[in-house]
Protein backbone atom coordinates (compact mmCIF):
# COMPACT_ATOMS: atom_id res chain seq x y z
CA UNK A 1 0.00 0.00 0.00
CA UNK A 2 1.57 3.70 -0.77
CA UNK A 3 0.24 6.30 1.89
CA UNK A 4 1.33 9.81 -0.22
CA UNK A 5 1.19 13.59 1.76
CA UNK A 6 1.38 16.25 -0.90
CA UNK A 7 1.59 20.18 -0.13
CA UNK A 8 4.28 20.53 2.48
CA UNK A 9 4.93 23.97 2.80
CA UNK A 10 8.30 25.57 3.19
CA UNK A 11 8.05 28.73 5.02
CA UNK A 12 11.13 31.02 5.02
CA UNK A 13 10.66 34.64 6.09
CA UNK A 14 14.04 36.67 5.20
CA UNK A 15 14.98 40.13 6.71
CA UNK A 16 17.03 42.95 6.38
CA UNK A 17 19.66 44.06 9.07
CA UNK A 18 17.54 46.57 11.33
CA UNK A 19 13.81 46.25 9.32
CA UNK A 20 12.25 44.98 12.33
CA UNK A 21 10.44 47.48 14.85
CA UNK A 22 8.71 46.81 18.02
CA UNK A 23 4.92 47.95 18.64
CA UNK A 24 3.63 48.74 21.88
CA UNK A 25 0.33 48.02 22.81
CA UNK A 26 -2.23 49.20 25.74
CA UNK A 27 -3.98 45.93 25.33
CA UNK A 28 -2.65 42.34 24.66
CA UNK A 29 -4.97 39.47 23.50
CA UNK A 30 -3.87 36.33 22.31
CA UNK A 31 -4.78 33.02 20.97
CA UNK A 32 -3.68 29.46 21.61
CA UNK A 33 -3.92 26.25 19.33
CA UNK A 34 -5.17 23.22 20.18
CA UNK A 35 -5.25 20.46 17.18
CA UNK A 36 -5.64 16.40 17.25
CA UNK A 37 -4.51 13.69 14.38
CA UNK A 38 -4.88 10.15 14.45
CA UNK A 39 -3.02 8.01 11.95
CA UNK A 40 -5.24 5.32 10.46
CA UNK A 41 -2.80 1.60 9.75
CA UNK A 42 -0.83 1.93 6.73
CA UNK A 43 -0.87 5.60 6.24
CA UNK A 44 0.85 8.60 7.65
CA UNK A 45 0.31 12.74 8.81
CA UNK A 46 2.00 15.56 8.70
CA UNK A 47 2.40 17.06 11.96
CA UNK A 48 4.63 20.02 11.11
CA UNK A 49 5.58 22.18 7.83
CA UNK A 50 9.61 22.54 7.47
CA UNK A 51 10.72 25.97 8.66
CA UNK A 52 13.90 27.24 7.80
CA UNK A 53 12.93 30.39 10.35
CA UNK A 54 14.34 34.28 9.76
CA UNK A 55 17.15 34.81 7.81
CA UNK A 56 19.74 37.65 6.86
CA UNK A 57 20.74 37.43 3.45
CA UNK A 58 24.04 39.05 2.89
CA UNK A 59 26.51 40.74 0.20
CA UNK A 60 27.87 37.32 -0.38
CA UNK A 61 25.63 34.04 -1.26
CA UNK A 62 25.65 31.61 1.41
CA UNK A 63 23.06 28.48 2.83
CA UNK A 64 20.72 28.10 5.64
CA UNK A 65 21.35 23.82 6.49
CA UNK A 66 18.98 22.62 8.38
CA UNK A 67 19.94 19.06 10.45
CA UNK A 68 17.23 16.23 10.83
CA UNK A 69 16.78 17.45 14.55
CA UNK A 70 16.08 21.40 13.70
CA UNK A 71 19.57 22.66 14.52
CA UNK A 72 20.49 25.10 11.77
CA UNK A 73 24.08 26.45 10.54
CA UNK A 74 24.58 29.56 8.11
CA UNK A 75 27.53 29.11 5.37
CA UNK A 76 28.85 32.64 3.05
CA UNK A 77 27.05 36.32 3.66
CA UNK A 78 23.96 34.56 5.13
CA UNK A 79 22.78 34.68 8.96
CA UNK A 80 20.17 33.13 11.09
CA UNK A 81 18.17 35.83 13.45
CA UNK A 82 15.27 33.78 14.49
CA UNK A 83 15.83 30.52 16.23
CA UNK A 84 12.25 29.22 15.06
CA UNK A 85 12.92 27.45 12.71
CA UNK A 86 11.72 23.33 12.84
CA UNK A 87 12.21 20.22 10.37
CA UNK A 88 8.66 19.14 9.06
CA UNK A 89 7.46 16.21 11.17
CA UNK A 90 5.52 13.01 10.00
CA UNK A 91 4.31 10.35 11.95
CA UNK A 92 3.05 6.72 10.53
CA UNK A 93 1.68 3.84 11.93
CA UNK A 94 2.87 0.05 10.00
CA UNK A 95 2.86 -2.90 11.98
CA UNK A 96 6.17 -4.31 14.29
CA UNK A 97 9.17 -4.76 11.90
CA UNK A 98 7.27 -3.71 8.81
CA UNK A 99 9.31 -2.15 5.75
CA UNK A 100 8.69 0.90 4.51
CA UNK A 101 10.10 2.61 1.71
CA UNK A 102 10.00 6.39 1.93
CA UNK A 103 10.73 8.68 -1.22
CA UNK A 104 10.23 11.98 -2.05
CA UNK A 105 9.45 13.47 -5.39
CA UNK A 106 12.42 15.76 -6.56
CA UNK A 107 15.97 16.52 -5.71
CA UNK A 108 15.40 20.32 -5.58
CA UNK A 109 12.71 22.35 -5.11
CA UNK A 110 12.19 26.27 -5.54
CA UNK A 111 10.69 28.10 -2.93
CA UNK A 112 9.10 31.31 -4.56
CA UNK A 113 8.35 34.83 -2.57
CA UNK A 114 4.88 35.94 -1.59
CA UNK A 115 4.18 38.28 -3.92
CA UNK A 116 6.62 38.53 -6.49
CA UNK A 117 8.85 36.01 -8.47
CA UNK A 118 12.01 35.93 -7.15
CA UNK A 119 13.34 32.51 -6.08
CA UNK A 120 15.78 30.17 -3.88
CA UNK A 121 16.40 26.80 -4.23
CA UNK A 122 16.45 23.70 -1.65
CA UNK A 123 18.12 20.49 -1.84
CA UNK A 124 20.25 17.88 -0.20
CA UNK A 125 16.75 16.67 1.64
CA UNK A 126 17.39 14.79 4.94
CA UNK A 127 15.07 12.22 6.73
CA UNK A 128 15.81 12.04 10.17
CA UNK A 129 16.51 8.73 10.63
CA UNK A 130 19.81 7.47 12.67
CA UNK A 131 21.87 7.74 11.64
CA UNK A 132 20.54 10.76 9.37
CA UNK A 133 20.86 10.25 6.06
CA UNK A 134 19.99 12.32 2.20
CA UNK A 135 16.38 11.41 0.95
CA UNK A 136 15.74 11.27 -2.63
CA UNK A 137 13.15 9.83 -5.65
CA UNK A 138 14.55 6.40 -5.20
CA UNK A 139 12.85 5.38 -1.83
CA UNK A 140 14.94 4.42 1.49
CA UNK A 141 14.08 1.47 3.15
CA UNK A 142 13.59 1.36 6.75
CA UNK A 143 12.06 -1.01 9.09
CA UNK A 144 9.42 0.10 11.97
CA UNK A 145 11.22 -0.91 14.96
CA UNK A 146 8.11 0.20 17.79
CA UNK A 147 6.47 -2.52 18.91
CA UNK A 148 3.07 -0.70 18.58
CA UNK A 149 4.23 0.02 15.13
CA UNK A 150 4.10 3.70 15.12
CA UNK A 151 6.45 6.04 13.99
CA UNK A 152 8.05 9.03 13.04
CA UNK A 153 10.33 11.25 10.77
CA UNK A 154 11.90 14.74 10.33
CA UNK A 155 12.97 16.15 6.76
CA UNK A 156 14.93 18.71 6.80
CA UNK A 157 17.70 20.30 4.19
CA UNK A 158 19.61 22.94 2.22
CA UNK A 159 18.19 26.55 1.37
CA UNK A 160 20.73 28.13 -0.98
CA UNK A 161 20.08 32.25 -0.52
CA UNK A 162 21.74 34.53 -2.85
CA UNK A 163 23.78 37.70 -2.05
CA UNK A 164 21.04 40.44 -1.23
CA UNK A 165 18.48 38.06 -1.68
CA UNK A 166 15.08 39.77 -2.04
CA UNK A 167 13.41 40.40 2.01
CA UNK A 168 9.71 38.32 2.35
CA UNK A 169 8.33 35.14 3.18
CA UNK A 170 9.02 32.40 0.49
CA UNK A 171 7.21 29.47 0.06
CA UNK A 172 7.12 25.90 -2.09
CA UNK A 173 6.28 22.48 -1.44
CA UNK A 174 7.46 18.93 -2.11
CA UNK A 175 5.58 15.50 -2.02
CA UNK A 176 6.60 12.60 0.47
CA UNK A 177 5.43 8.86 -0.55
CA UNK A 178 5.55 5.71 1.97
CA UNK A 179 4.65 2.56 0.98
CA UNK A 180 4.48 -0.27 3.34
CA UNK A 181 5.73 -3.69 2.39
Amino acid sequence: MTAHFRRILLVVAAFLAGAASTAVAAQNNDTAESRAFLVTPLSFVKELDLDFGQIVPGGSAGSVVMDSEGAVTTTGGTTQINGTQQPARFWGYGVFNQRVLINVDAETYTLTREGGTETMIMDQVLIGSRPPIRITTNPRRFRIINPDGYFSFTIAGRLQVAARQTPGIYRGEFDVTLEYE
